[in-house]
């Protein structure tokens, strides 16, 4: 490399720790404040229950934090996907302000749903019949569940406020897998419009928008059981040229027997009852195609990090009724069983990313 060539390496690199630090440090400041305003994550007069294991020392957090960033760099550097369009573009300041007060707002209601008997499991009114009941549940606190546009517009914000602007990092960890089975296909012949990637339980679309970002021409499939998520995430995926929306269930969904390439789910399998999770994995492994990618995207699991303490009080400070469980799952076994095998892993931070391919 030359030497104008390292000064545009450099030069892309303090832009991507730039924009990063810049994101991190805006959403550090409304978790504190959201943290302030939600109060103790126990119920009054409730003892907290001791964790089983340690808690990471801020030191083992602080590295963990930041090889993710780091790992994502290396990834960009290399060329195996494209700066991410949120640090190419510049921010909107009026639209950040409107997530910020909105999240505000929506912290209130989660404080009082957490500290109420029953506030994580409240039945809202029905928008369809064919809604499973685990679906119709609280998670998060947070208001209307997945089931309104208001639910879907602050939820991005949510959850990059509580993983201090690392959220869309994290899910990236899943991209490497997506862009170097694509660049396989093509290599092997096939038109990128000529292969099948379904985003299964698509919610805002935050993950999609990576995958159009880096490869538009794909004939993508984005599935989600909430109408107002996958509003929000045709926005999100724009720039598709042959895309389409379906509101459907992960257990059942509306492929034919393998017809697709690539199929990816992003923070499902935490929240699907153990049942569910092996309907869903028979469904992932029926509609892919012999040899086709699974790529699995989800929390940490016990024993992948130094940092279980902070899974063990996830369920009940968050309302997750299935993350403990599923933090104990044996994902090989699971999909295992369905006929998929395990094809690579990337932890990232509090995220994990696992290949599986279907025999």
């Amino acid at each position: 490399m030359g030497l104008v060539g390292t000064i545009e390496r450099r030069m892309r690199e303090a832009q991507y720790r730039a924009a990063t630090t810049a994101k991190v440090g805006w959403f550090s400041t409304f978790y504190v404040m959201g943290r302030h305003i939600v109060g103790p994550l126990t119920k009054p007069g409730e003892v907290p229950k001791p964790s089983k294991t340690p808690a990471p020392s801020l030191a083992t957090m602080r590295a963990a934090f930041g090889q993710l960033f780091d790992d994502e760099w290396a990834d960009i550097d290399r060329g195996v996907y494209r700066m991410p369009r949120e640090f190419r573009e510049r921010p909107d300041p009026f639209r950040s302000l409107s997530n910020a007060r909105d999240y505000l707002r929506e912290a209130r209601a989660v404080a009082k749903r957490a500290h109420t008997p029953g506030g994580g499991v409240e039945v809202r009114e029905r928008t369809s019949d064919d809604l499973p009941n685990y679906y119709r549940q609280n998670f998060h606190f947070q208001s209307d569940g997945w089931l309104s546009e208001r639910s879907a517009k602050v939820y991005d914000t949510q959850v990059e406020v509580l993983f201090t602007g690392s959220a869309d990092a994290m899910r990236r960890r899943a991209l490497p897998f997506i862009a170097e089975e694509i660049r396989r296909l093509v290599r092997e012949g096939r038109a990128e419009s000529d292969i099948h990637f379904a985003d299964v339980a698509c919610g805002t679309g935050r993950l999609l928008s990576d995958v159009v970002d880096n490869f538009p021409d794909l004939s993508i499939s984005a599935v989600d059981l909430s109408e107002p998520y996958l509003g929000e995430a045709r926005r999100a995926a724009e720039g598709a040229r042959n895309a389409r929306f379906i509101g459907a269930p992960a257990e059942k969904l509306p492929f034919a027997d393998g017809s697709v390439d690539i199929l990816t789910t992003v923070y499902l399998f935490h929240e699907l009852p153990p049942k569910v999770r092996r309907e869903v994995a028979a469904e992932i492994a029926r509609v892919l195609k012999p040899g086709g990618l699974y790529v699995h995207l989800d929390s940490v699991q016990y024993g992948d990090t130094s940092m279980d303490a902070l899974l063990e009080g996830f369920p009940a400070a968050f309302h997750e009724p299935y993350y403990d469980s599923y933090c104990k799952e044996q994902l090989a076994e699971l999909f295992g069983e369905a006929g998929l095998e395990p094809d690579g892993q990337r932890v990232g931070f509090l995220s994990k990313a696992s290949a599986f391919r279907k025999r």
